[in-house]
């Protein structure tokens, strides 16, 4: 036996234990069903549906190319004479157009009388991508007088244009070209020598499907020597540059094409800024004060902090360069003299702390007088591919000659129509090339590159553009 009892059980009164064992039952069984219709729900949940969709695998598409086109600015721009002078073109340009199955048009609205772009459109179903031209002119007027060029301009959103003046005898007209089949809206920002320009008018510029508008920049900045313009349209894409021109006293001097920067950035490569007889350009304008005749670099920083700017002058080989340094307060728009340099085929490389724009200029005078140009950077060719560049036409211009400019920072070898060119790091390389004509060019680095048309007392210049980027193929995943 063992010391523990069972506990007492309590007694039910009579009949009243079975009523309970009874209810008690068949509380469980309902608990218990609920329990296995809850499982039978859930497994029917959780059980996958029946699959009746067939795999399907993506699918990689290509889009067809598109046509390319590129604008070209048109003629050199004058005033008509009178009480109420009117913009006119007073020289048409020679064109060179270069690619397979080109189709060449105008845009038939001008501001200017006698005006319009030209367009050249690559068709989608040429058989290769290779498009370039340029445009050379030649003004010889009592108003106006020197050469220009520049190659004709893929359309943007967004363009900057670094350059001209509207100072005492000097002229810059802002050249808004659309050859979209909608209107575009551009709205216009300026800086200079001061800071930002708040200029009445200059949003809202309504540039029609198929037209042209030409704009004195002296509107929207009044005696302003070191203009910058950013150009911004919605709807329509357009082809922006300035036509800027100079008269000394009584004579025209000078005319010059400049064409955009396409963003700020912390480095530029200048492939060309030649420096032609500076100590006769120096001695001709001494007397006028025409420090815009010097050699010089304008340079902005857009952003709101100072900007550290390394500059270097690139020589031809075997020559020694210059670099020099200088700080940009954010904007203020900086002319930099390089008056102290001797002559030479220079190229420039710009490194900044932060994203500027920048653009060159140049003075060459002679017997015939005198003409300026500004050189915008050139986007680098792209290593191992062919690009196609234009060399406008000078025609029965007497004593003209076309010059390709080649800067590879790291050096490489060229080839122009299948001759070789090696082009040493930290050098410029000039090549003499004909007129109206189309160059091959296939660098194995790096190499920015431009071409220069000059004579005597005449200078002008354009940009050899990379191969436009082929469209690349889309992976369609199964919705």
């Amino acid at each position: 036996m063992t010391d523990e009892q069972p506990a007492p059980v309590a007694s039910a009164a009579p009949g009243r234990g079975r009523d309970v064992l009874v209810a008690s039952g068949r509380a469980t069984l309902a608990l218990v069903a609920a329990v296995a219709a809850a499982a039978l729900a859930a497994g029917v949940l959780l059980l996958p549906a029946p699959s009746t969709a067939p795999a399907v695998p993506a699918l990689t598409v290509t889009p067809e190319r598109a046509d390319q086109t590129v604008v070209c600015a048109g003629g050199a721009i004058g005033l008509t004479r009178g009480d109420d002078p009117q913009p006119t073109v007073v020289a048409t340009p020679a064109r060179a157009a270069f690619g397979p199955g080109l189709v060449e048009s105008a845009l038939p609205e001008s501001d200017a009388a006698g005006g319009g772009a030209g367009v050249v459109t690559l068709p989608r179903e040429a058989p290769s991508d290779a498009l370039a031209a340029a445009e050379r002119v030649r003004a010889a007027t009592p108003d106006l007088s020197g050469l220009a060029a520049a190659e004709c301009l893929t359309p943007a959103r967004t363009a900057w244009l670094v350059g001209g003046s509207t100072t005492v005898g000097r002229t810059t007209w802002i050249v808004l070209s659309n050859a979209d089949v909608v209107d575009a809206v551009v709205d216009l920002r300026l800086w200079g020598d001061t800071g930002p320009i708040e200029a009445v008018g200059s949003t809202g510029i309504i540039v029609g499907a198929g037209s042209q508008r030409v704009l004195p920049l002296s509107g929207f900045a009044v005696d302003e020597p070191s203009p910058v313009v950013q150009v911004t349209s919605t709807g329509g894409s357009v082809a922006a540059t300035l036509q800027t021109s100079i008269v000394r006293g009584l004579d025209p001097d000078g005319l010059s094409v400049v064409t955009p920067v396409a963003a700020p950035d912390v480095r530029h490569v200048i492939p060309a800024l030649p420096v032609i007889g500076l100590e006769a350009v120096l001695e001709r304008f001494s007397a006028d004060g025409g420090t815009d005749a010097l050699p010089a670099l304008r340079m902005l920083a857009p952003g709101d902090a100072t900007v550290e700017v390394t500059v270097t002058l690139v020589p031809p080989a075997g020559v020694v360069g210059l670099t020099t340094q200088t700080t940009l307060d954010p904007g203020v728009v900086v002319d930099l003299p390089l008056s102290d340099i001797a002559d030479g085929e220079y190229g420039v490389v710009i490194e900044a702390s932060a994203p500027i724009v920048v653009a060159g200029r140049t003075t060459v005078t002679g017997a015939s007088g005198s003409d300026v140009e500004w050189f915008a950077p050139a986007a680098p060719l792209v290593a191992g591919e062919e690009a196609l560049a234009a060399v406008a036409p000078l025609g029965a211009d007497a004593g003209l000659g076309a010059v390709l400019h080649l800067l590879a920072p790291d050096g490489a070898d060229v080839e122009i129509d299948g001759i070789a060119v090696t082009v040493p790091p930290g050098s410029v390389v000039t090549v003499p090339v004909a007129s109206d004509a189309g160059l091959r060019i296939r660098p194995s680095g790096t190499v920015h590159a431009s071409i220069t048309y000059r004579g005597d007392g005449l200078l002008a210049g354009s940009r050899v553009a990379p191969r436009p980027a082929a469209a690349g193929s889309v992976t369609v995943l199964p919705g």
